[in-house]
């Protein structure tokens, strides 16, 4: 090559730098993009098949875990064993052939889940819908990042600014999804576009393989001596480590917040979006947020997590919620930090790559599949906010006589507070103050590792394990959520919880302290005099005294069994066995077994099993919860489409939508109107305190106004909106019956 020759190559290197950098940029902007928008699109087909359960979520993060760690792996070994050209060409070769799964869709063969082994069933049912363009997408990451560093361009000495990008294609996708395209765009339109932008990013990835061959180098340029960690086995756990934590706390704080403080739709991406934002935060030679601000603020958030784990059954939604958001944020914050110092030199980013996902991976199946096996509770979640302090730094140089130190510092006023405790009369109270007063304390130990390990570890124990107000008589964990059954007033009730959510109360022992025995009283939102009883009542009355056929979706405790009469024909839809177990279970509630023994179970999600009835029903009894939030596959037009085409030619709905933190009574009203239905709503009168009976929200829905005036409910009735009340105003809704 002559001198010009080799000017004119240095030249065009020059220029096509800055726009290689911008494009290599652009398309991992775009495949993140649309790798984290297939989740909750792909997750919104699923929900109606597993009644909108939260675990859908968690399931679906370990999946596309697992299928980033494949592509990770993948993309470390076509940069192992192939060159740059021949790695671009295969993996533009495997992107061009995903596009055989497209547009995306729910395979046929997974028409209803079984009985069991439900999370296996899901995970086979992700990695056949949606696998392939999925570990395609994955490997875009590592690969491209690897591409960059062997093109000669003058960042490719540190290619890890690019998985910022990355991550803020990830973190702008989840944003927009709940309030920009999910409102706007159906499934099926969602799903073809999704097909068109993933052609678009195919075009993309060919171009930055077509620039990156084209100024190739034979082996990346050395990385700065700052970032050339010695890789090594000490440093790959360190890597894992690092992965497994944040992963397993996404997981885990998803579940717990979905379950224990508000559950409602696309809750569950508010923690991931903030787990990609530590990414983007932290990857960087000068990161958003000094790391050292994270070390200071971690012990104050886990005494934030003490209280919360205490008092969160009482605490404000809203508040709980932003303290558990903290508490997670400032445990990734650190851990995401000190991995982006442990980051190796640019020739072994993909094998750093392959471990992180591989510690995401183990991490995800940590909480969403063994956790609910090996706990009763969320137990992972605070485990895992001890891990991440564990995790630092400060902590693993504290020697042994430090240990010994702190230990007898935090053990002498722990054992003095619960001798306290246990002598004074008011000894949860004592419990309480005490656990708050050595929260409070923790937040203030930072400069001290061993001492604020310690103190966490008992405060966290503590506040896990000690209600001040609930003595649990059983629990239990599924698939579907965490159940705890509870006595209250001294044992007088007994109250079964889903998460936060009362679903179903009885009084077990009288005044005097004996135990009731027979038939109980339907309590919570049940109660004989209250709205549900009030609408059981009016279509009874109006079918002449007799209801033929009551489908009841949701079982709970089995109270609304003890509103059915002799003679009545009653099936119980219910998703989940494990619930079923403890409604059928005498020695913990008594409804089922005295109120209706014989009656006919039907496993699985109501709104599937629905469709297999063929006997016309009198009254659709709607009772479906999960936590706090009922599942809004349930709520939509489609559903009431098919609600009423299984009503007997004057059947009605009686619609339990009492909730603390969402207004559903328009939500039922708008669907049903758009089925040509009728609704009105009554809120219970707030009950007298220690009865147990709770303010119930019931909508009634019929198919005409002619229908719900033959019901003749009385004045405490309201349609939801005006052209409903269009359609009532020659109606007598306010007469007395």
């Amino acid at each position: 090559m002559t001198v010009l020759e080799s000017n004119v190559a240095a030249q065009s290197r020059s220029s096509a730098h800055p726009l290689t950098q911008l494009g290599f940029a652009a398309t991992l902007f775009l495949s993140a993009a649309l790798l984290f928008s297939i989740e909750p699109m792909f997750s919104k087909m699923v929900l109606p098949v597993l009644g909108g359960t939260s675990a859908v979520w968690s399931v679906a993060m370990v999946v596309f875990q697992g299928l980033l760690l494949a592509g990770y792996v993948y993309a470390h070994l076509l940069m192992r064993f192939f060159t740059l050209r021949w790695s671009a060409l295969i993996h533009v070769s495997l992107l061009a052939f995903a596009t055989f799964s497209l547009p995306v869709a729910i395979e046929a063969i997974f028409r209803a889940p079984p009985q069991h082994f439900v999370s296996l069933w899901l995970i086979g049912l992700f990695i056949a819908s949606v696998g392939l363009p999925c570990f395609a997408l994955s490997a875009n990451a590592p690969l491209l990042q690897a591409w960059l560093a062997r093109s000669g361009h003058t960042n490719a000495a540190n290619p890890y600014v690019l998985y910022r990008a990355s991550n803020l294609g990830s973190f702008a996708v989840l944003i927009a999804y709940p309030f920009l395209i999910e409102p706007r765009l159906g499934l099926e339109v969602q799903s073809h576009w999704w097909s068109f932008f993933y052609a678009a990013l195919l075009a993309g990835a060919g171009a930055c393989a077509f620039a990156a061959s084209r100024f190739e180098q034979s082996a990346p340029p050395a990385t700065k001596p700052a970032v050339a960690i010695r890789r090594d086995a000490s440093s790959r756990t360190r890597w894992i480590a690092l992965g497994f934590i944040p992963s397993g706390l996404l997981v885990a704080v998803t579940a717990h917040i979905a379950t224990d403080v508000a559950s409602a739709p696309f809750i569950w991406i508010l923690p991931l979006a903030l787990y990609l934002l530590t990414f983007v935060l932290v990857f960087s030679e000068r990161p958003a947020i000094s790391e050292q601000v994270m070390l200071r603020l971690q012990p104050t958030s886990v005494a934030v997590l003490a209280v919360l784990l205490l008092w969160g059954p009482k605490s404000d939604w809203s508040v709980a919620l932003i303290g558990h958001v903290f508490v997670f944020f400032t445990a990734a914050m650190v851990c995401h930090a000190r991995l982006y110092r442990s980051r190796p030199a640019a020739t072994d980013l993909t094998e750093f790559y392959a471990f992180l996902s591989l510690g995401g991976v183990l991490g995800g199946i940590f909480s969403a599949l063994l956790a609910p096996l090996l706990f009763t509770s969320v137990l992972e979640y605070p485990i895992l906010v001890l891990a991440a302090l564990v995790a630092r730094e400060d902590v693993w140089r504290v020697d042994r006589t430090e240990w010994k130190s702190d230990l007898g510092f935090v053990a002498l006023p722990l054992i003095t507070v619960i001798a306290l405790c246990v002598v004074l009369p008011t000894s949860n109270a004592c419990f309480a103050v005490s656990i708050m007063a050595l929260s409070a304390y923790l937040a203030f130990t930072g400069a001290t590792p061993a001492r604020m390990t310690t103190l966490a570890t008992a405060v966290l124990a503590a506040a896990t394990f000690f209600s001040p107000s609930q003595t649990v008589v059983h629990a239990a964990r599924s698939f579907y959520g965490v159940y705890r059954v509870v006595d209250v007033e001294g044992g007088k009730f007994r109250v079964l919880f889903h998460g936060t959510t009362a679903h179903g109360a009885e009084q077990v022992r009288d005044d005097a302290g004996h135990v009731l025995i027979g038939r109980p009283e339907p309590l919570a939102y049940y109660a004989f005099n209250g709205a549900y009883g009030e609408a059981v009542n009016a279509v009874r009355a109006r079918n002449g005294g007799k209801l033929d056929n009551v489908a009841l979706i949701g079982l709970g405790v089995g109270a609304l069994t003890c509103h059915a009469l002799p003679g009545e024909h009653w099936t119980i839809y219910e998703l989940d066995p494990l619930m079923l177990e403890i409604a059928s279970d005498a020695r913990l509630f008594r409804s089922l077994s005295n109120c209706a023994p014989n009656v006919k179970v039907i496993l699985g999600d109501g709104r599937l099993t629905l469709r297999d009835s063929r006997r016309p029903i009198d009254l659709l009894l709607l009772d479906i919860f999960s936590s706090d939030s009922v599942p809004t596959h349930m709520l939509t037009k489609e559903a009431f489409a098919l609600y009423k085409s299984k009503l007997a030619p004057h059947g009605a709905i009686a619609f339990n939508i009492s909730n603390h933190n969402l207004e559903l009574a328009s939500v039922v009203a708008e669907s049903a109107a758009a089925n040509g239905m009728v609704t009105v709503v009554k809120t219970d009168p707030k009950p007298p305190a220690q009865t147990l009976k709770l303010q119930a929200e019931i909508a009634v829905v019929a198919r005409s106004g002619s229908d719900l005036e033959t019901l003749k409910l009385d004045s405490g009735w309201k349609a939801r909106n005006i052209s409903q009340l269009a359609l009532l105003n020659s109606m007598t809704i306010g007469s007395s019956p």
